[in-house]
C-alpha cells in the first residue's frame, strides 16, 4: 500500500458509501501494523518513562482503542509498584496525567520536589518547554483543594507564552495547540486530527505508528460517513443528520460505539423536528399543556 494520507475531501463515493474493497485493504494494513505496535507496547526492557510516551503517543493518535487490555496492564503496574519519585518535570506530569485519565487516583504530592521554599513552582523550572507544557496538561484534571495544581495552570501558561516564538517545530505547534485548547477541554476526535499533523513534522516520529495512525484515521471516517449516509432521510434535513453525528463522534468515535452514535443522532433528529414544530406551530394552549406533560414525565399522557 502506498504511503497513507489523511482524506478529509467531500464523498464522492456512490451512494456516499465507501466501496467495501476500500475499507477491506485499510483494515487489512491495520491488523500488520496493530501488531507490530503491540509488540512495542509489550517489549521487556522498555523504561516507564518510555512505556508512558508510547502509551500518550497512541492515545493521542487515536489508535489506543485497539489496545485497551495492554495499555490497561501497563498502567495498573505502573500506578502499583512506580512511585514516580526520580523523574522530570515532564515524565512526572505525564505519569500524573495518564493515570488519571485511567482513573486512577494519584496524590498531587508527587509535584512538591518541583516547589521552591515558598511553596511555589522552582523558577530554575521556568524555561523547560517539554516539563511546562506536560504540567500544563497534567494540571487539567486537577480535582476540588489541588491549589498546586490550581496555581500551575496559571504559572505555566504564562511561561508557555513566553516562550512560545523562540521554540522549534513540532514542540511549537503543540505549545500553541494546548493554549488555545487544552487536551483534556477538546473533543478527541478532533485533537486526534491536529495531534497527526503535528506529530508527522517531529525527526524522532515513529513511522510505523504514524502510519497506523492515518490508515486508522481514513478507516474510522469512512465508518462515520456510511453512518451519516445511512442516517439521512429525506423527511430529516441532512444538516440535522450531520449535527447529530458530530455529537456523537464527539462522545465515542470508536468504530465499536456505532450503535450509540447512531442513537445520539435520532434523539438529536427528534428533538430537533419537535422544537421547531413546537416554536413554529403550537398555539399557547397546546404549549403550555405540553410543557406540563415533559414536566410530570408520565408515558401515560403520550396520546
Amino acid at each position: 500500500m502506498a504511503a497513507a494520507t489523511i482524506t478529509d475531501a467531500p464523498s464522492i463515493w456512490p451512494n456516499g458509501r465507501p466501496p467495501v474493497v476500500v475499507q477491506e485493504k485499510y483494515a487489512k494494513a491495520i491488523e500488520v501494523l496493530k501488531e507490530e505496535a503491540r509488540s512495542m507496547l509489550m517489549a521487556e526492557g522498555n523504561t516507564i518513562s518510555d512505556k508512558l510516551v508510547l502509551i500518550d503517543t497512541l492515545e493521542r493518535l487515536g489508535v489506543a482503542y485497539h489496545f485497551d487490555q495492554e495499555i490497561e496492564e501497563q498502567l495498573e503496574e505502573i500506578f502499583k509498584f512506580d512511585s514516580g519519585q526520580d523523574y522530570d518535570l515532564f515524565t512526572t506530569a505525564l505519569r500524573f496525567r495518564l493515570l488519571r485519565q485511567h482513573r486512577h487516583y494519584v496524590s498531587c504530592s508527587v509535584f512538591d520536589k518541583f516547589k521552591g521554599d515558598n511553596g511555589k513552582i522552582k523558577e530554575t523550572l521556568s524555561d523547560d518547554a517539554k516539563g511546562q507544557l506536560s504540567l500544563f496538561e497534567a494540571a487539567h484534571l486537577r480535582i476540588h483543594g489541588e491549589q498546586f495544581l490550581k496555581e500551575a495552570v496559571a504559572y505555566t501558561k504564562y511561561h508557555l507564552k513566553r516562550m512560545v516564538q523562540q521554540l522549534e517545530c513540532p514542540l511549537q505547534d503543540q505549545v500553541k495547540r494546548a493554549l488555545e485548547q487544552p487536551l483534556h477541554r477538546g473533543i478527541p476526535r478532533i485533537e486526534i486530527r491536529y495531534y497527526i499533523s503535528i506529530y508527522q513534522k517531529d525527526n524522532s516520529k515513529n513511522e510505523l505508528l504514524l502510519k497506523l495512525a492515518k490508515l486508522d484515521f481514513n478507516f474510522v471516517q469512512n465508518i462515520h460517513k456510511k453512518e451519516l449516509h445511512e442516517l439521512s432521510r429525506p423527511v430529516i434535513r441532512e444538516e440535522q443528520s450531520g449535527r447529530g453525528l458530530s455529537w456523537g463522534t464527539a462522545y465515542h468515535f470508536e468504530p465499536q460505539y456505532s450503535y450509540a452514535r447512531a442513537a445520539i443522532t435520532q434523539s438529536i433528529q427528534m428533538l430537533t423536528v419537535l422544537d421547531d414544530t413546537y416554536d413554529n406551530y403550537a398555539t399557547i394552549e397546546e404549549a403550555q399543556l405540553f410543557d406540563e406533560i415533559l414536566e410530570r414525565r408520565n408515558i401515560d399522557a403520550i396520546d
